[in-house]
């Protein structure tokens, strides 16, 4: 499998595109700017057959009315495109739609499955998506007020990846730290909060966890200087496992 960190940052970094992660071809969140970052990084849209959603800020889904109507312009829609998040996704992508490119017509958008050639599967804690390539389960976490927010385990090829950002501590964030290989983790700020985890008590709990290699994303412009390098990708790095 190939990881690709298309952008590493949150909302507030000027270093770094907002956090989006490719996985083969499952695209984990399509925040604004993330389009325009993956042809940077010569990344096409074709070659994406699945997007995960995490949740419903504007960071993590913006960029889907770019995406899609990319598709269009670029004759794309020969191929099915799946995209799989909480419950209330199919509606998030009509009203996104809907504010972003409607032109008069309420009803335009009604039936994006048929319009973009796309699937919508929404999922709640503890349901799974599954085909013969890949199995992908939900875990609701814990982002303050913020509901419905999902991490996932991304099972693949005899590994299992998770990916956990815009979360503090909670039992599914240590559940997708336990079962792991790989951990796609959010490190926002420098102290924990009922938001976000923060990078000492991030570095001070990943001991608990031996058999898991950590990856921080989602994170501000903080210095890592005196960290192990490899915990903190940049955008655009490539990770073979």
């Amino acid at each position: 499998m190939k990881i690709t960190f298309v952008g590493t940052g949150n909302m507030g970094s000027i270093k770094r595109c907002n956090t989006s992660v490719l996985v083969d071809d499952i695209l984990f969140d399509v925040g604004m700017g993330t389009v325009k970052q993956m042809q940077r990084l010569q990344i096409y849209t074709k070659s994406i057959k699945y997007i995960v959603l995490s949740h419903f800020h504007a960071d993590h889904l913006l960029d889907i009315p770019n995406f899609l109507c990319g598709r269009i312009i670029r004759h794309e829609l020969d191929y099915l495109l799946t995209i799989i998040g909480p419950a209330g996704t199919r509606q998030k992508i009509i009203d996104l739609m809907n504010f972003t490119h409607g032109d008069g017509n309420p009803h335009k958008y009604d039936n994006p499955e048929e319009h973009f050639n796309l699937k919508v599967v929404e999922l709640n804690d503890g349901d799974m998506y599954e085909n013969n390539l890949f199995k992908l389960t939900a875990f609701e976490l814990d982002h303050g007020k913020c509901k419905p927010i999902n991490g996932y385990i991304l099972e693949k090829d005899d590994k299992k990846i998770g990916y956990a950002t815009d979360t503090t501590f909670c039992d599914n964030y240590y559940k997708i730290c336990e079962e792991c290989d790989y951990v796609i983790s959010e490190v926002n700020r420098l102290d924990t909060g009922d938001m976000h985890i923060g990078l000492e008590d991030f570095i001070n709990t990943i001991p608990n966890y031996p058999n898991a290699k950590f990856y921080v994303v989602h994170r501000g412009d903080f210095d890592t200087s005196k960290y192990d390098d490899s915990l903190f990708p940049d955008d655009g790095d490539v990770v073979e496992i």
